[in-house]
This record gives structure tokens, C-alpha cells and sequence, in this order.
């Protein structure tokens, strides 16, 4: 089954601290292009009420100023966790052989200051 999602970036870039402020990925629930860009169009512009203008919908501060629609052939689940496990197998390993590394030399430095004696 097809899949959309789509790439929404605010006009303005009010905020500090925060990577990619003012933009996000949608995960949509249409599965052909042209329902994909309706659910778009009413999430964005909201419904109009007789009276009170468009509630819901992204206006003002948070008005839009591009939408980009993808439309997802394939997901691949990333399992992260393990990249992180992996990473930190490799940092772990290789402390330990610098420790291990560093005690050697310290402990031939000895051996040929003390000789036999150790």
C-alpha cells in the first residue's frame, strides 16, 4: 500500500535551542496522491466557519511557508539501539586497550628499572 508523508516548514523562525525549528515530517493516512494533497489542504487551511474565519489549521505565527509530499515506496525500521550498543562496545574497547596498553609500558618501564626484582 502506498504511503504519503509530507515535510512542513513554518514561515517564521521564532525559536531558539531546538534543531530544525519550525518543521517537521506528517505521517499522513490517505493512499493515493490526490486524497494525500486534499488531507494536506485541510489540515493546513482548517474549516471555515460562517462568522468566525478558518479554526484549526496553521495561520499567524504558525502560518506555513513550503510543503513538500513524499510518497513512501518502502519503510525500513532503523534499529538504532544497536548502533548505539555497537558504538559503545567499540569506545569501551578501545579505553580498555588503551588502559591495558598504558599498564604494559608502565609495567617494561619497571622491569628494566628493577630488573628481576618484580
Amino acid at each position: 500500500m502506498t504511503k504519503f508523508i509530507a515535510y512542513v516548514k513554518q514561515e517564521m523562525q521564532g525559536c531558539d535551542y531546538t534543531i530544525a525549528c519550525g518543521q517537521t515530517i506528517w505521517k499522513l493516512k490517505s493512499t493515493s496522491k490526490e486524497d494525500a494533497i486534499e488531507e494536506l489542504r485541510k489540515m493546513i487551511i482548517g474549516e471555515y466557519v460562517p462568522g468566525d474565519g478558518y479554526e484549526e489549521g496553521y495561520w499567524g505565527e504558525s502560518k506555513l511557508s513550503e510543503v513538500i509530499l513524499f510518497e513512501v515506496k518502502e519503510e525500513l525500521p532503523i534499529d538504532v539501539n544497536q548502533w548505539y550498543r555497537e558504538a559503545l562496545k567499540f569506545k569501551n574497547d578501545e579505553e580498555n586497550k588503551a588502559k591495558n596498553d598504558d599498564e604494559r609500558k608502565e609495567y617494561e618501564r619497571l622491569k628494566s628499572k628493577y630488573g628481576n626484582l618484580l
